[in-house]
């Protein structure tokens, strides 16, 4: 890469910029500015003053700092000033570099500068409405799921309290039949000497079960009642504080069905869908969700962008004899795409079905030099990816 460029070094509400006409060569001092009107306009009038000097067009470089860098990349964009990102990862391995490589403020923007001139990198370009929505919808439904974890570890905190070695009742701790009986009967002493038959009257009136499905958990549930010993009286405070966690787990699970819904339905539109769907082991959440942080996959070139911008690239490391080729993976990509991706490719495995992924990973288990299990699947993972390159390019399903 070459021209001139300034190199913004990203925080929270500001950030430090250098302007420089070519690589090494600087135009001024390193400026700070806050993330406001006017600190945004002097960025600005600092651009125009650098391609008046070099006659050129300046382009905007800077570190991929997640939702700091939103309200620059929506100035730069709204001025229609070329932006390329790199990532934090990639700045700090160039500072390693350098012989002085302490990190400052008013030293990131050169670290910065130099990736950008010794890289090959992709210009940001805009999303259009719908990827920007399927992705932003798929980044808060991950909160909710992370909130949801929290109220699942509480709840089975609580729950070994009141109503010890209640989840392994169930196949599903977390299901409907479960947590509505769990909310009604929050205590065993308050299922000791009910009738199983009244009890799975009240269940199968709140739930969609049939009634002899929840007469064979009552009768399940009732018998435990009678041998467990809790920690706590029917009356204690710990059984309300039960209760409001079931409350919490139940609305939290909606929501997050709720947010699941929408990203599908959203994914439903683009034309990657059933592509993806056709893929053994992969389901309606995960396809949209995939979607949802690929974006559109017609902007990836080649198989070998796609894989880099999940961070699934090898870190390469030659020397001598060594070619580099078998090492760790570079992580420098998406993190949410990996942990979806190694998901699906687990799924396949599961499924067990004859296909390319599943004969893919049957052969790096069993090569001259087997790979552990998560290494194979993570090698898949690259597999997978070119995989639904070449199907979303060509328009062709998954066959088996």
């Amino acid at each position: 890469m070459k021209g001139p460029i300034v190199s913004i070094d990203v925080s929270n509400g500001n950030s430090h910029f250098q302007c420089f006409t070519q690589r090494g060569t600087k135009m001024g001092k390193v400026h700070r500015i806050s993330h406001t009107v006017e600190g945004f306009n002097f960025l600005k009038s600092k651009i125009e003053e650098l391609e008046k000097k070099t006659n050129e067009e300046v382009v905007a470089v800077y570190e991929a700092t997640g939702v700091y860098t939103k309200p620059l990349e929506r100035f730069l964009e709204k001025n229609e000033i070329k932006q390329y990102s790199i990532s934090p990862l990639q700045s700090a391995k160039q500072r390693k570099t350098e012989i002085h490589n302490k990190k400052t403020d008013k030293k990131d923007p050169e670290s910065i500068a130099e990736v950008y001139y010794i890289k090959e990198l992709r210009e940001n370009e805009k999303e259009a409405d719908l990827y920007h929505e399927l992705r932003t919808a798929n980044r808060v439904y991950e909160d909710c799921l992370v909130h949801l974890r929290k109220y699942k570890v509480t709840f089975q905190s609580h729950l070994s309290i009141v109503f010890p070695g209640y989840m392994k009742l169930f196949q599903d701790g977390y299901s409907q039949i479960s947590l509505q009986l769990l909310e009604m009967y929050p205590h065993p002493d308050r299922l000791k000497n009910k009738q199983p038959e009244k009890v799975a009257k009240k269940l199968n009136k709140h739930t969609d079960h049939s009634f002899e499905v929840c007469l064979k958990t009552a009768e399940k549930v009732i018998e435990f009642a009678n041998k467990t010993y809790p920690g706590c009286d029917k009356e204690d405070a710990w059984v309300a504080v039960l209760v409001d966690d079931i409350h919490h787990l139940q609305d939290t699970m909606e929501e997050a069905e709720a947010k699941l819904d929408k990203i599908i339905e959203l994914a439903k539109a683009t034309p990657y869908y059933s592509i993806i769907l056709s893929i053994d082991g992969i389901g309606p959440n995960l396809a949209s969700r995939i979607i949802a942080e690929f974006g559109d996959i017609s902007k990836f070139k080649t198989r070998g962008a796609m894989v880099a911008y999940v961070g699934n690239d090898p870190n390469r490391a030659e020397s001598g004899d060594i070619e580099g080729y078998h090492l760790s993976i570079s992580k420098k990509g998406n993190k949410r795409l990996r942990c979806i991706l190694y998901l699906a490719v687990t799924c396949s495995i599961r499924s067990r079905k004859e296909n390319p992924i599943n004969a893919f990973y049957q052969k790096k288990r069993q090569q001259s030099t087997p790979l552990k299990s998560k290494a194979a699947k993570v090698a898949c993972i690259t597999k997978l990816i070119r995989t639904i390159h070449g199907m979303c390019k060509t328009g062709t399903v998954f066959t088996s």
